[in-house]
């Protein structure tokens, strides 16, 4: 049983053990903002409990390397033979080294360790590989070290010839080997198989991440296709009373529609952190502070998500990311949904989308189409003549002259209309045109110039805006993506991740009746929109509400990976993975008793609807069965 082959794989699989603990340390040491609530104790037992995901992933990564380690048949210890191991060993791990060594990157984007999602994206990342190694060149050499050193460790077989056992053992030891193996890659005997949510055991819960590892939940989330419905409430009827959601809500407003135009002006990367008015003043965003003084700017308004990816269905859709997968590359990317372009194009509204990237970025365009924009305007529609010129070098048109080409092509729309802008010069490497460069504050962190640059794009495009006929009759609306890095304390906390600005402005109109001290988020914008234009429709979801209603405090959902979590006014509700409720008190997420007999009960109900809507596709179930008509 014990014989040299079998002792030297068990040498080789602790070798990896050792490796993924220290690439545990390192994204520690990277992320240590993360963790830096939690305890010495809390810390050792999360790198302890680590090693359990460890050996789950490193026994489903390195089946066949341990397979051909015990085959019971020939002399697994030739020297041709090992040299295969090796190479097999190597090459087999190297890939999963590189997933965790970016994921101590990429973890400071999205909040929660790298799933498939990262599938959904290799066209990007193929295209930005060259400037994405030059940015992150450290990760690149980190990862050559580590791949070299781990063929310098690599475990050799003795020189001096040994007597294998017999056949009969040898096939034998590998059945015992394959099943305990299988045991491990099921993470023990328990009833159901290790999976990412039973690493979020500690407090504060973000330990749960350390413990965790990105080869584990990369493979977790490779074919994955469904999420696990929730029955809390047993009735429809049940489930909307909890809600206090009327589908019928926006289905015969008073008075006639409004024919104004919308624009959605989505601003990459503006996390509310960098906005001076949301801020005392203290940011690297004076033209949109002026605007906001001209308009209402919300001081407690989140995005529904940590991506790029997941903001346009919340914006568009009023759908927010619940679930680890992009909704627009998740397996339920199908499902019936009928967003804000649908809503108004039965209103006659022109509708448009413009993005300076490359065309199929993120798959925008195909999502844009879906939620019933008519015209997708990428890089490929930017004037020829004009592309070399403009372009940042990375990622598509500086958003200067981009927003100079948008005033300008909306000019050539019959109103109404409504157009969605996504900005991209403040998006890592942050490039900025060289006739700016040293006009920005550096500021503290690197995006900071880029924040300045594309605030004055902003300036520029008001501006020109100003002067078109359609401007006077135009309802705006900004906000940002997601957040992005942090240097101030404030928002270095579970809500500061998803805190953004958000901006309704319109020339022609004041709106100073609506509160702008109330929670707002993106999946608001869609009713807000309908409520505005006074249009009549029950595809609305119950997930976003109006913020002009003056009788409603407003809230925003969120996913954190481990937990979902309802921001209201009163109080913070989350709800962990094992269906557990916590409260905390807002907005410095203090621990507290339930506000109210029946908190909690409304995030149920939405967490509830999200995930049942999603796998039988009845986002929209009233309308299918005729229910509440």
């Amino acid at each position: 049983m014990f014989d040299t082959a079998f002792i030297l794989m068990l040498r080789r699989l602790g070798l990896l053990l050792v490796l993924y603990t220290l690439l545990r340390l390192l994204f520690f040491v990277f992320n240590y903002p993360a963790f830096a609530e939690a305890g010495a104790g809390e810390l050792l037992f999360a790198f302890a409990h680590g090693l359990r995901f460890d050996l789950a992933a490193i026994l489903a990564i390195n089946g066949l390397f341990i397979l051909l380690s015990l085959l019971p048949v020939g002399n697994t210890l030739h020297p041709t033979y090992q040299l295969v191991l090796k190479w097999i060993f190597i090459l087999g791990n190297a890939p999963f080294i590189a997933l965790a060594i970016v994921d101590v990157e990429f973890f400071k984007f999205i909040g929660r360790r790298t799933s498939n999602e990262l599938l959904s994206i290799t066209s990007d990342i193929a295209s930005q590989l060259v400037q994405l190694l030059g940015y992150y060149w450290y990760l690149a050499l980190g990862f050559i070290l580590l791949v070299i050193g781990l063929a310098k460790a690599f475990p050799k077989a003795p020189a001096l010839p040994e007597t294998a056992p017999k056949v009969w053992l040898r096939s034998l030891r590998l059945l015992l080997v394959a099943g305990l193996v299988v045991l491990g890659i099921r993470g023990g005997l328990q009833l159901k198989p290790l999976r990412p949510s039973h690493a979020f055991i500690l407090e504060p819960a973000a330990l749960g991440h350390l413990t965790l590892n990105s080869p584990f939940t990369f493979i977790k989330g490779i074919g994955k296709t469904t999420l696990e419905e929730k029955h809390y409430f047993q009735s429809d009827e049940a489930l909307l009373a909890a809600l206090a959601f009327n589908p019928q809500k926006y289905t015969q407003p008073d008075g006639a529609p409004l024919k104004e135009n919308v624009v959605i002006i989505i601003l990459e990367s503006f996390a509310a952190e960098y906005v001076g008015a949301l801020n005392n003043g203290q940011g690297y965003t004076p033209f949109l502070d002026s605007l906001a003084s001209e308009g209402v700017m919300f001081r407690h308004a989140f995005a529904n998500g940590r991506k790029s990816i997941e903001s346009l269905p919340s914006i568009l859709a009023g759908v927010p990311s619940l679930m680890p997968e992009p909704f627009i590359t998740s397996p339920y990317q199908a499902n019936r949904l009928y967003g804000l372009g649908t809503l108004l194009q039965e209103a006659s509204y022109q509708t448009a989308m413009f993005h300076g990237a490359a065309n199929g970025s993120m798959g925008f365009n195909n999502f844009a189409a879906r939620v019933g924009v008519q015209a997708y305007y990428g890089l490929d529609e930017y004037p020829r003549e004009l592309r070399k010129q403009h372009f940042d070098g990375q990622w598509g048109i500086f958003d200067e002259p981009y927003l100079q080409y948008v005033a300008w092509e909306l000019t050539t729309f019959q109103q109404p209309f409504m157009a969605t802008l996504f900005t991209l010069s403040s998006h890592q490497p942050y490039t900025i045109p060289d006739k700016y460069k040293g006009r920005f504050p550096k500021g503290e962190l690197e995006i900071h110039e880029s924040i300045g640059y594309a605030d004055h794009a902003l300036r520029q495009f008001f501006k020109s805006a100003s002067k078109q006929p359609w401007y006077e009759n135009t309802l705006f609306i900004l906000t940002a993506d997601h957040t992005q890095k942090s240097i101030n304390p404030a928002y270095q906390n579970e809500l500061g991740h998803f805190r953004v600005p958000l901006l309704l402005f319109h020339p022609g109109k004041g709106l100073k009746s609506i509160n702008p001290a109330k929670v707002a988020q993106h999946a608001d914008i869609p009713a807000t929109v309908i409520d505005y234009l006074n249009l009549p429709t029950n595809k609305l979801l119950p997930f976003g509400h109006s913020l002009l209603d003056t009788a409603s405090t407003g809230q925003a959902i969120l996913f954190n990976g481990s937990a979902y979590l309802l921001v209201e006014p009163e109080a913070v509700s989350e709800l962990n993975q094992q269906d557990e409720l916590r409260f905390y008190t807002f907005p410095d997420l203090a621990p507290t008793a339930s506000p109210a007999p029946q908190a909690g009960q409304q995030l149920k109900a939405q967490v509830q609807y999200f995930r049942n809507g999603m796998v039988d596709n009845k986002l929209y179930f009233w309308k299918e069965e005729g229910s509440f008509e």
